[in-house]
């Protein structure tokens, strides 16, 4: 199978998983959850436009595209958790820093990064939900995942989200 059929393969899996096509997908390449896990090699982000699902695959490390071996202290447990589109109530950007400290101390201490703090620093994406949660995401375009958010909750007739 070629790459392209893999990935074809792939996302019509994911479609049969969710019942509806996929309309939104991106690769957020850092990853944490406010008191769950934490994903450096970041996570697969998709959604039929009413659940969004994000997960993760095993990777092992590679120079130059070959694999090195490696023992691994832990075995590795795959992560794939969704949620509503309707359950997010806010998204934001926020320093790295501010949401590294957040997933340290279990407890949501980030805020709001500022338009110069944005250019000077490495930003993430903040994403609350309605029942507290917190998500960061290391997304390659904030602006475009908030007007996704947004355009998918006036579908849904709420079009309550924020964005900055």
């Amino acid at each position: 199978m070629s790459n392209t059929e893999d990935t074809i393969a792939f996302i019509k899996e994911r479609e049969e998983k969710l019942g509806a096509p996929l309309r939104f997908r991106t690769y957020s390449t850092w990853f944490g959850r406010v008191g769950g896990e934490t994903r450096q090699y970041g996570v697969f982000l998709y959604s039929d436009g009413k659940t969004m699902v994000y997960e993760d695959f095993e990777r092992n490390p590679s120079i130059l595209g070959f694999q090195i071996p490696v023992k691994r202290k832990e075995k590795y447990v795959k992560l794939e958790r969704s949620f509503p589109v309707s359950d997010i109530a806010d998204i934001s950007r926020v320093t790295m820093r501010s949401a590294e400290k957040s997933l340290a101390q279990e407890r949501d201490l980030a805020f709001p990064a500022g338009k110069v703090t944005a250019i000077l620093r490495r930003t993430v994406t903040k994403v609350r939900l309605s029942d507290g949660s917190v998500i960061f995401l290391e997304l390659m375009d904030h602006k475009a995942f908030i007007r996704t958010i947004q355009q998918f909750q006036k579908e849904d007739g709420d079009g309550r989200i924020q964005g900055v």
